[in-house]
């Protein structure tokens, strides 16, 4: 698998990032983003397929065992959810949800809130 990801771990993540970016509703912004993963780490997983898919963050959080995958999903679904320019209630909710159970503090959560920040900066 590309990026170093375990199949496994592709599919976690893109679970969690699709049930993240539903939450209020997909926009097109993250669709592509998470199409484009899909195609970049070679999956066979379709954007269609996430949509029968379920999203459990204690299942993700025993796949994404290592800090620095779970640091990893967080930032891209930091970034995923501020793509289409509006971060809502409830998609901080649900991202914070996520990051309670894979152990991150505020501080960390705060810390990686600024490096997405800083990397939608760059990369425009």
């Amino acid at each position: 698998m590309a990026d170093g990801l375990s199949s496994e771990e592709v599919e976690v993540f893109a679970r969690g990032l699709y049930h993240l970016a539903s939450v209020d509703g997909i926009e097109k912004e993250e669709s592509m983003l998470i199409s484009e993963f899909l195609e970049e780490t070679g999956s066979s997983i379709t954007f269609e397929d996430l949509k029968e898919s379920s999203f459990i963050p204690y299942e993700a959080a025993q796949i994404l065992e290592a800090t620095y995958l779970r640091r990893i999903f967080i930032l891209a679904a930091i970034t995923l959810v501020k793509s289409d320019g509006v971060f809502s209630d409830a998609e901080r909710r649900a991202l914070g949800e996520i990051a309670d159970v894979f152990g991150l503090s505020n501080a960390e959560f705060g810390d990686l809130e600024q490096e997405a920040a800083r990397q939608s900066l760059t990369s425009n």
